[in-house]
């Protein structure tokens, strides 16, 4: 197991306190999935979405500047990695447009799926579109934000261990992805795209502690984001 220096935010806060912070943001995602997808609580549904998204960016960053006294930066790509990135998220994005033409239509549930996107106004060309635009360019910038820079950098701080980190953290990532996915999909279906978004998740988190950036773990995520929201765009509006 390769081990790196622990941060100093674990040496001046303590671990319990760095914990805390890990837990606060790390339960954000799950709260939102749940009070969506489970509850199809509608309206209150977007609410918490929103609320959520400004929790999991905002947290971390008072943490970092606030709580750890520490200074801003925009992530710069200073080590490279893009084509690196940029391959990876190919290779993955011709593993799930492969995954889902083997087996997709036999695991997902298409009309579930319809029914869970209707409460939230996702049955709609320009509702859905504008949704995935913002998925791919916001959202995926907003998770690598949150699950590489703040998650998988606490726990690497807390266990000292990169490959800890990685994949602990892709462990946190993959929870609310299950629990969307568990709502229309097989449980077989469930157990191999939950195996799909953890390994991606590992890539992700290995990219970013390998290049420390979180802009060029999001090449890689971006392009996984669109074979996956393309499959949606087929099952929900069609080609």
């Amino acid at each position: 197991m390769e081990h790196v220096n622990v941060d100093n935010s674990v040496a001046t806060l303590g671990r319990s306190t760095v914990l805390l912070g890990l837990c606060l943001v790390a339960v954000a995602p799950t709260v939102s999935i749940v009070t969506g997808f489970v509850f199809k609580a509608g309206l209150l549904a977007v609410l918490v979405f929103c609320i959520t998204k400004v929790w999991i960016f905002g947290l971390p960053a008072f943490w970092h500047l606030k709580i750890e006294g520490k200074s801003f930066s925009w992530s710069p790509p200073k080590n490279g990695g893009w084509v690196v990135s940029f391959a990876l998220g190919v290779g993955m994005m011709i593993a799930v447009i492969g995954a889902y033409l083997l087996l997709g239509e036999t695991m997902i549930d298409k009309q579930t799926l319809l029914e869970l996107l209707e409460p939230v106004g996702l049955t709609t060309p320009s509702q859905l579109a504008g949704a995935i635009l913002f998925w791919v360019f916001v959202n995926s910038v907003l998770e690598e934000y949150v699950f590489r820079w703040f998650i998988t950098s606490k726990i690497e701080e807390l266990t000292g261990a990169k490959w800890t980190a990685v994949f602990l953290s892709a462990g946190v990532f993959t929870l609310h992805h299950t629990i969307a996915l568990m709502l229309f999909i097989s449980p077989v279906g469930t157990f191999i795209a939950s195996l799909g978004v953890f390994i991606g998740g590992a890539i992700f988190s290995w990219i970013y502690l390998q290049y420390r950036s979180i802009w060029v773990a999001w090449i890689a995520h971006a392009c996984a984001d669109v074979a996956v929201f393309g499959i949606a765009w087929h099952l929900v509006i069609g080609f």
